[in-house]
């Protein structure tokens, strides 16, 4: 639905933009979607309910697309029509319009709101550079499509021990004298002041020939992995004597990424190991090369000695600008709008003020995220009456005392225990007949629970975990006070 409700977006939304109307309808349909996936009271903050079905405010969806959206200009054939209408450093070959952005007066640029200038502004941060149509990514002309028969992938299999079978196979290939082995590995730190880093090394038997370690800019990690096995490629092919190649990497995935010349983060790599591996297999039909899987866990031989290598070098971000790659760009979007909507979720009137917080296994407070469904989702999604439940306990909008107080329902607001008002908190850790009134309603559901829940969230404040148990119970099966 995401891609059919915001057709268009870009003709709308922008900095300056009056579209009050195309947002309140957006919101409200996907108020009403939320509403659906978590089966909670219409009475339900939008905020809180939002967060639980793992569905990201709509504002903040778009923000993220158009952010995207302004570096996948950079994509475009030089001369496709949308150059016409950016300015002189996005005109490349394309004729400029009438209305160009090229054409205005610096004054006139600033008064001008709309995308096309929202991307003639922020573009420039990505470094990357792109070949829409490059020779070599024509159908048929692909490497995999030419050379089939030299190309070998030794995939995962999950059913295998790979330690005993890569010690095999590395002996095999040491005392092949027509082998190259290659170890390529790329690291990024967890701190935004270091760049992410790229590492090669090659053997031929047991001797090591060469070894290189270099920054990669702040790129994602499979960006910097891409780097690494397109230099791995480079450094075996030079080898005297060498008509088979191993390269050994964490990421298959990427090492199907390497020889695909399409548009990708990262494609200027793929490229230079397709013109690499092109020319190579032209010199000797003999020649073949072969991406061996290894489990990063591990640690393994010269793969192990590649990721340590890689990570012993620390370079800062200096005052030079510094290399971004397109999914760089676009994860660090994401990470923005996921911050933003971890600040708004603080505030009570925007997630409810009766919503409960809850804590990680670790102790962290649950955050909302859109990833994999949302962290409630994705703990009790597998029973839609039990995500039900647990919405309707979380928001406090459930049939307790505190809800009829709130919407003036005629019905008693306090508690069996004589409590003066039954609410969430009370009876999860509060009520004294919470083991005798409720709990024995709720043992199926428990034990329903526990099964698809070994790990449950760290709401509960009984060490011994017994108690917690019960209260799980308490916390899923509220609804049954109906």
């Amino acid at each position: 639905m995401v891609p059919i409700a915001t057709y268009g977006y870009c003709l709308w939304y922008f900095d300056g933009a009056r579209n009050k109307g195309a947002m309140n309808q957006l919101k409200q349909m996907q108020r009403k979607a939320a509403l659906w996936i978590t089966g909670a009271f219409r009475t339900s903050p939008t905020g809180g309910h939002e967060a639980l079905a793992g569905l990201i405010p709509v504002h903040l969806m778009l923000k993220k697309l158009a952010t995207c959206t302004v570096y996948h200009i950079a994509t475009l054939l030089d001369t496709h029509p949308l150059h016409s209408m950016m300015g002189k450093r996005l005109l490349k070959r394309a004729e400029p319009h009438t209305c160009s952005a090229a054409l205005m007066t610096p004054i006139m640029q600033g008064k001008v709101k709309s995308t096309v200038m929202e991307v003639d502004e922020h573009v420039h941060t990505l470094t990357e550079s792109f070949k829409p149509f490059v020779p070599k990514a024509r159908p048929g002309d692909w490497l995999l499509d030419r050379y089939a028969d030299h190309l070998h992938f030794n995939e995962r299999d999950p059913t295998q021990d790979r330690r005993p079978y890569l010690d095999e196979l590395i002996t095999i290939a040491r005392a092949d004298p027509l082998t190259v082995l290659a170890a390529a590995d790329g690291s990024v730190p967890q701190s935004n002041q270091y760049q992410a880093t790229s590492a090669a090394i090659i053997y031929k038997g047991h001797r090591k020939l060469e070894r290189t370690c270099y920054v990669s800019g702040r790129v994602t990690a499979p960006d910097a992995e891409l780097n690494a096995i397109a230099c791995a490629v480079r450094l075996a092919v030079k080898q005297a004597n060498c008509q088979h190649i191993m390269v050994f990497t964490d990421s298959m995935g990427l090492a199907h990424r390497a020889v695909d010349p399409s548009i990708h983060s990262g494609q200027a790599f793929s490229l230079s190991v397709c013109r690499t591996l092109q020319e190579w297999f032209e010199a000797d039909d003999l020649c073949h090369i072969t991406f061996v899987y290894v489990p990063s866990a591990l640690r393994w031989d010269i793969h192990g000695e590649a990721h340590k290598y890689v990570t012993e070098l620390k370079v800062r971000v200096g005052c030079r600008k510094t290399d971004n790659s397109i999914d760089a760009l676009c994860s660090q979007a994401a990470h923005s709008v996921l911050d933003s909507w971890s600040s708004t979720f603080q505030d009570p009137t925007y997630r409810g003020s009766e919503f409960l917080e809850l804590q990680q296994p670790d102790g962290w407070p649950i955050q909302p995220s859109y990833l994999n469904g949302g962290p409630w989702l994705s703990y009790f999604g597998h029973s839609i009456t039990e995500f039900a439940r647990v919405c309707q306990c979380i928001t406090g909008h459930a049939p307790i005392g505190v809800y009829y107080r709130r919407f003036k329902i005629n019905k008693p607001h306090g508690c069996t225990c004589r409590a003066a008002l039954q609410s969430c908190q009370h009876v999860l850790f509060c009520c004294r007949d919470r083991y005798s009134v409720h709990y024995p309603r709720f043992l199926r559901d428990i034990a329903s629970f526990l099964r698809h829940n070994p790990m449950a969230f760290g709401f509960n404040q009984d060490p011994s975990g017994v108690g917690s148990l019960l209260q799980v119970g308490l916390f899923l099966l509220l609804g049954d006070l109906w």
